[in-house]
């Protein structure tokens, strides 16, 4: 899978009417599904079941299903089958902890290797979040999107393509996560100023800086995150 594949793949994901393989047809439908919440952490997900919804055949759902498992997604349980993925808070900031390390390593990368073109490219991603009025579930969707592809062109300018890699992998174990913090404005209109200060330092060529800012950022996401999980288990207990 080329880079400039991995800044559209999100979006890519939302077209499932495009004229594509089965197993790509299946992966799309349920990685959107996953990752908008339709299918919740812990739901198992029969072959038999999702082949009649998507009127395909079970062997390109469980193609899909695997190639979701690789990227943490779905869990394939001995004689049991496969679950989406539910990740406890600690595990969640372990995977933050590592996601801050290699931004931080991978927006310096970047900086040093950019072109007028990469800064271009990010600029225009930065003001389409801005442009955005979040009113609906769609919105939101919409955002994370632009987010996620925001997060995946920066680093792209990096051309460290495993650095890249891994980090998609770990981003998309949290992805789902990740949009429920999305749903607070303070957190949204807080992401955009912070995408602006990385990509006014990216323009200036301070790689230190834009490092040091992907850094930041990636622990406020988990910080406002965690802090919204740990919320709504203390209220389930309540209740």
């Amino acid at each position: 899978m080329s880079m400039s594949r991995w800044t559209t793949e999100l979006e890519d994901d939302l077209d499932v009417n495009a004229k594509r393989s089965l197993p790509e047809f299946a992966y799309a439908y349920l990685r959107r599904g996953i990752l908008t919440g339709k299918y919740e952490g812990g739901a198992p997900l029969r072959q038999e079941d999702l082949a009649g919804q998507l009127g395909i055949s079970r062997l390109p759902v469980r193609e899909a299903l695997g190639r979701l498992e690789a990227e943490g997604l779905v869990l394939q349980r001995p004689r049991r089958g496969f679950f989406v993925a539910s990740l406890e808070p600690d595990e969640i900031e372990d995977i933050f902890d590592i996601r801050a390390m290699l931004e931080e390593r991978a927006g310096y990368l970047a900086t040093l290797r950019r072109t007028q073109n990469d800064v271009a490219e990010v600029e225009a991603l930065a003001n389409d979040m801005d442009a955005l009025v979040i009113g609906t579930a769609s919105d939101i969707d919409l955002f994370a999107q632009r987010n996620y592809a925001f997060h995946a062109r920066l680093f792209e300018a990096s051309g460290r393509t495993q650095l890249c890699r891994t980090m998609i992998v770990l981003r998309n174990s949290v992805e789902r996560y990740i949009r429920v913090s999305a749903r607070v404005a303070d957190n949204l209109d807080r992401a955009k100023a912070e995408h602006h200060q990385i990509v006014d330092a990216f323009r200036r060529g301070d790689a230190e800086t834009v490092g040091r800012l992907s850094r930041q950022h990636c622990e406020t996401v988990c910080a406002n995150l965690l802090a919204r999980l740990r919320d709504a288990r203390r209220l389930e207990r309540v209740e």
